[in-house]
Formats: structure tokens, sequence, C-alpha cells
């Protein structure tokens, strides 16, 4: 499932998709294990900003050196 949102990274609009079960993992690193779930991840090619649904604020890049 992708849907259409803005990229603060990007600067535009761009298919996010869900995070896959690896990144999840590190968001829960990072967020905690309860927030994890729910994040989806810019589609652009070279794009690291995963976010939650709804809550651009809450969103973050990925390492490059693991996700990139």
């Amino acid at each position: 499932m992708v849907d259409e949102k803005h990229c603060p990274t990007c600067r535009q609009l761009h298919l996010f998709r869900r995070v896959t079960p690896a990144e999840e993992v590190h968001i829960a690193r990072e967020v905690g294990v309860a927030e994890a779930r729910g994040f989806w991840r810019c589609t652009n090619p070279g794009c690291l900003w995963v976010q939650p649904y709804h809550v651009q604020k809450r969103g973050f890049e990925l390492p490059k050196e693991t996700f990139g």
C-alpha cells in the first residue's frame, strides 16, 4: 500500500510506503516499540525520511549507512 504525502526532505509530494520489518526494528530503537508501528517511508530514490502516517513532525531520517 502506498499513499502520497509531502516529504520534508524532498520538499515535495512523493509516494510513501509502510516501513519494512528491518526499518521498523531501527525505528523501535529510536522511538520505542509501541510507537514504531505505523511509520511510513518516502519512496523517492535516495530519500531516507520516515514518519508516522499523520504526524510529520515526529519523522526523521534513517541512517544512510544502514538503509541508504
